[in-house]
């Protein structure tokens, strides 16, 4: 059997938390009890935090290149949704 290298393994756990963090939100989005929306809010997040924390890692490891945007076309781009 073919053992999973680190840089597998952290991206299996990163696709596994944004998968978990939509279905979250689909179940508080879906739910008309108050209760139950209040319950699923805080475990959402906190699995956001941790797919952030993923996301965090693997892109100080560079295991997840990011090209950011220049600021200038961010203040942009929130000027021209601003008006909506």
């Amino acid at each position: 059997m073919k053992q999973l290298n680190d840089e597998q393994i952290i991206n299996d756990v990163l696709s596994e938390q944004k998968e978990l963090a939509k279905l979250y939100m689909n179940a508080i989005l879906e739910s008309n009890c108050p209760k139950m929306r209040s319950t699923l809010g805080p475990v959402h997040m906190d699995i956001a935090e941790k797919q952030f924390d993923c996301f965090q890692y693997m892109e100080k490891n560079n295991l997840y290149p990011v090209d950011y945007a220049q600021p200038q076309k961010v203040t942009e781009t929130i000027n021209k949704f601003a008006s909506l």
